[in-house]
């Protein structure tokens, strides 16, 4: 199971680098304000796609008596929320735009009708990634996310130059296609014409709670984008989800694979706490090792890499949201903890508390600018890191002092990339790719560095999970 976690995960990070160079391309050509307003109609369009979804994936994957009718009525029931869904948005949006459109209504409401397209696909996705999850099939999941991002940056980039920021929204829609495709070839399943809704009742309590606290989740994630859009404009969005598709929402999508792939590894063991606290902390360990450098790279040389984007007002904005990563980081694996467990409802708590704290926060930072938004967003991110963390350690057992022990060497290691980095800096060039460049090299080289002097054994025990042998197994 950690062989098959291990390499579904090195396959999502390879769609999520993808993902950042083509927004980096988007950002780069569009207009701030044009993005902005793409990025808003993607949030509302993506806000009802968790909806259509129900939580019926996770929660077929959770249930293990769930059994083919259960799977053929989850279908039904997500096809027919996706299409309803879809209509309603492509009738309303024009309707709507008035309202929701901030300062380019009609923009919006074009782009939320193009968008309104993914949601079927989306929501009947659940249903087939949830076979693969059932048979620990990660590797097809991964490959099925690298493949639809594939075919987002080849239609962004081919359409780009002739329909603007609608390409962005075509390209959206065409990876939701390529993702569903790819699923669907890949479980070998074909729903039945069967609805059977007592096979799909035991499966709802769950898949409510889990919905209720993805939505509300889902605010607290893009909490600022919902009061930025409205109160500072779509240029100030489009600055601020800049530098969010740079370091939060590389995370999401990582966590979101993560989940789909500890989910059901950690389901299987949820009555063995001692196996569920090493497998949790070695997940911990490894992301904090694999996404800690980069960040804290992308922090340092955040001036540079602005520059040749040609978004320089977004530097603050990029370097808070660097520190709520890193934070978001080491507490990724807590929701898998929670739903592995089958404490949904705490899920749901847990997500209203937080959306209890953030709201607040952002309406105080507004006067501030993005800037001091995204200033609240590292600083909650410390109190709820903090305490999730408690909670995630007395669900599973954990003692407080063998998680910090186990986080001290990957912290050291990212430690050690950022005093390196703050060393070099100041004699970089002074343009701006060369100055990336070598201030790459000089992060890769700090990581080395700090894993060979800090966590040689966590390096060594995820390399034995990729290849499929425990450590100091014999060949």
């Amino acid at each position: 199971m950690a062989t098959r976690a291990a390499r579904g995960f090195l396959w999502s990070i390879s769609a999520s680098v993808l993902q950042v160079g083509v927004v980096l391309a988007t950002y780069r050509y569009l207009p701030a304000a044009s993005m902005g307003t793409f990025e808003w109609a993607l949030l509302l369009v993506v806000l009802l796609s968790l909806l259509a979804e129900l939580g019926l994936s996770e929660a077929l994957v959770q249930a293990r008596d769930a059994g083919d009718a259960a799977f053929d009525t989850a279908f039904w029931l997500s096809l027919g929320l996706g299409l309803g869904l879809a209509a309603l948005v492509g009738l309303g949006a024009p309707w709507l735009a008035p309202y929701l459109g901030g300062d380019q209504p009609r923009q919006f409401a074009g782009l939320a009708q193009i968008l309104a397209l993914m949601l079927p696909c989306a929501a009947i996705s659940g249903v087939f990634r949830a076979r693969l999850q059932r048979r620990l099939d990660f590797a097809a999941v991964a490959l099925s996310e690298v493949l639809s991002v594939v075919v987002f940056a080849a239609g962004t980039l081919a359409l780009l130059t002739c329909l603007g920021v609608r390409a962005v929204a075509a390209a959206s829609v065409l990876r939701e296609i390529a993702l569903l495709a790819s699923l669907a070839r890949s479980a070998r399943w074909c729903p039945r014409l069967l609805f059977c809704w007592s096979a799909l009742r035991p499966c709802l309590t769950f898949g409510l709670h889990l919905t209720g606290s993805r939505l509300v989740g889902y605010v607290n994630t893009y909490v600022a984008a919902f009061v930025i859009y409205p109160l500072l404009g779509s240029q100030s969005l489009g600055y601020y989800k800049l530098a969010e598709r740079l370091t939060v929402q590389p995370l999401t999508r990582l966590a979101t694979t993560i989940f789909r792939v500890s989910l059901p590894t950690f389901a299987v063991i949820q009555d063995d706490d001692r196996q569920l606290q090493q497998g949790y902390l070695a997940s911990v360990q490894t992301l904090l090792l694999a996404l800690g450098p980069p960040l804290v790279a992308l922090s340092v040389l955040a001036p540079e890499l602005l520059t040749v984007i040609g978004n320089l007002p977004a530097l603050a904005v990029l370097r808070w949201l660097a520190a709520a990563t890193l934070l978001k980081v080491v507490g990724t694996m807590v929701g898998s903890m929670f739903m592995a467990k089958g404490k949904a409802s705490w899920q749901l708590n847990w997500s209203l508390f937080s959306l209890a704290v953030l709201a607040p926060a952002m309406y105080v930072a507004v006067p501030h600018g993005v800037e001091g938004m995204a200033a609240a967003v590292a600083l909650t991110s410390l109190l709820f890191l903090v305490i999730s963390q408690h909670l995630a350690n007395r669900l599973i057992g954990l003692p407080a002092r063998m998680y910090v022990a186990a986080l001290t060497r990957p912290a050291l290691a990212v430690f050690t990339v950022a005093v390196l980095l703050a060393l070099i800096h100041p004699v970089l060039p002074s343009a701006p790719v060369p100055a990336l460049v070598l201030g790459g090299l000089t992060a890769a080289l700090g990581a080395l560095l700090g894993l060979r002097l800090f966590a040689r054994e966590v390096c060594h025990a995820a390399w034995h999970s990729v290849r499929g042998r425990k450590a100091g197994c014999p060949r």
